[in-house]
C-alpha cells in the first residue's frame, strides 16, 4: 500500500509515480509571465483554445532570481491528480468532500522540529517579500505576482475563534499582501468585517 498524502512533498511524491501526472525541469525560468507561460502548454495544454487539456503538475527547479527557491504548478489542476491524492476515485470527489466534515480530525501538536519551519523569515530591514516569494506573474498586465494557494490564518475579534483559509495573494508591496474578501462567504471575511466594524486591523 502506498504511503498517504499528507503534505506537498507526499503528495509530488506520488504523482511522481503516476505516468504523466509529473515533470520537472532545471531549465532557468522567469517568474515574470515566463513561468506561467511555460505551464500554458505543458501543463494545461493551452488556455484559450477550447477544449483545454489535461497536462502533468510541474516543478521549476531553476526560478529566476530566487536561487534556492522550487515553483510548483498544477499539483491540483485535475480530477485525476486531486483523486489520487485523496485516495479515490475522480467520480467520488465531492461525496468524498461532502463526508469529510462527518468525521474532522483534531489538530495535533507537534513535538520536534516540524518540517514545516526549516526555514523562516523574520521581519527585518531587509524584509522583501519579492525577494523571498518567487510568486510567478501570470502576464505583464497583472496587479502583481500572485500566491495562489496562500494560507490565511486569522482569529474572530470577538469570539477567539481561529480559522485557516486559502486565498489568492497578490504581492503589492515589499511587505504588504492584497486579498480579496467575498462578503460574507468566508470565516475570514467575516472576521475582518467585525474587526473593521472594532477600528482593530
Amino acid at each position: 500500500m502506498q504511503d498517504k498524502v499528507r503534505d506537498l512533498r507526499s503528495a509530488l511524491k506520488r504523482l511522481k509515480q503516476m505516468e504523466g501526472q509529473y515533470i520537472e525541469t532545471d531549465v532557468e525560468v522567469d517568474p515574470m509571465a515566463e513561468l506561467a507561460g511555460v505551464y500554458r502548454y505543458v501543463g494545461a495544454g493551452g488556455t484559450v483554445k477550447r477544449p483545454t487539456k489535461e497536462g502533468p503538475a510541474m516543478v521549476f527547479n531553476n526560478v529566476k532570481g530566487h536561487e534556492d527557491a522550487r515553483v510548483a504548478i498544477g499539483v491540483l489542476a485535475s480530477r485525476k491528480r486531486v483523486a489520487a491524492l485523496l485516495d479515490c476515485k475522480p467520480e467520488e470527489l465531492g461525496k468524498k468532500l461532502y463526508h469529510s466534515v462527518d468525521n474532522p480530525i483534531a489538530p495535533v501538536e507537534y513535538q520536534g522540529d516540524a518540517p514545516c519551519q526549516q526555514v523562516v523569515h523574520k521581519v527585518d530591514p531587509d524584509f522583501n517579500l519579492y525577494d523571498l516569494v518567487p510568486a510567478p506573474t501570470n502576464t505583464p498586465d497583472d496587479a502583481g505576482p500572485y500566491i495562489t494557494l496562500g494560507m490565511c490564518y486569522a482569529t474572530h475579534p470577538d469570539t477567539g475563534v481561529h480559522d485557516v483559509t486559502i486565498h489568492r495573494l497578490c504581492i503589492q508591496g515589499k511587505d504588504e499582501l492584497s486579498i480579496f474578501f467575498t462578503p460574507g462567504a468566508r470565516h475570514i471575511g467575516a472576521m475582518a468585517e467585525r474587526a473593521e466594524e472594532l477600528g482593530q486591523k
